[in-house]
């Protein structure tokens, strides 16, 4: 926010002063609109560099503690870009999708929500956790709405697509889910995956998401391989 009206104040200021300066001393406005634009484009771009270089400085911080298993810690670094948020936009939900999917893939759900509510459109995969997070509470208004708005926002993302559809289809709305992947393939220009699990719900038959490997694992809606085969001998 600041950074724009800083942009824009110094537009003026150079519309302005080329104004008096080719007017000969007498205000000519038009002179000046061309120069006041290219130096509040110039300005704002030069701003936002400099927020998004320092919201990147935190978040290769944050990333680790993360790496070394230290989420606490890292999600309170990624706290400090908050106050960045007030120089330009976007930057305050970006970091909420990030702390909200660590906390998702972290399996703290009920921590995570709040910020999943908060993330922003264009960052998919904390859209289609939020959206998982409604599936898992069988809040299936709430859950249809938010991938409705994903895919809107995301419309060449395959995983999101037939995520959706998985947790439609999951949820007892075989035909609905069917209707996105409908949406999605006219979208995704001869996605091959997406068309497979088009033709099983066609035919009954169950949708396959493993394709996707830990992409699709990182949703906590099914177990990974590894987990799967420790159940299984734990069972023995």
């Amino acid at each position: 926010m600041y950074n724009l009206l800083i942009s824009i104040a110094v537009g003026i200021l150079m519309t302005l002063a080329v104004g008096f300066l080719l007017g000969g001393g007498n205000l000519r406005i038009w002179f000046g609109i061309v120069p006041g634009v290219i130096a509040f484009g110039a300005t704002y771009v030069i701003l936002a560099r400099r927020s998004m270089k320092a919201v990147q400085a935190i978040v290769s911080r944050a990333q680790v503690d993360i790496q070394a298993q230290n989420v606490d810690r890292g999600i309170e670094v990624l706290k400090e870009a908050y106050p960045i948020g007030k120089w330009q936009f976007f930057v305050t939900a970006q970091v909420d999708s990030q702390i909200g999917s660590i906390l998702y893939m972290s399996q703290r759900f009920s921590e995570a929500e709040p910020f999943l509510k908060r993330s922003f459109k264009k960052n998919w995969v904390a859209r289609a956790m939020l959206g998982a997070l409604y599936y898992k509470r069988k809040k299936y208004d709430e859950m249809e709405k938010v991938f409705d708005e994903a895919v809107t926002a995301n419309k060449k993302e395959s995983l999101l697509w037939n995520l959706y559809a998985y947790c439609l289809w999951k949820s007892g709305q075989r035909d609905k889910a069917i209707s996105v992947l409908n949406r999605a393939v006219d979208k995704l220009d001869g996605d091959d995956r997406t068309e497979k699990n088009l033709k099983a719900l066609q035919n009954n038959r169950k949708m396959k998401m493993r394709a996707w490997n830990m992409a699709w694992y990182q949703f906590h809606l099914d177990r990974p391989p590894a987990q799967r085969q420790q159940v299984r001998f734990r069972r023995r």
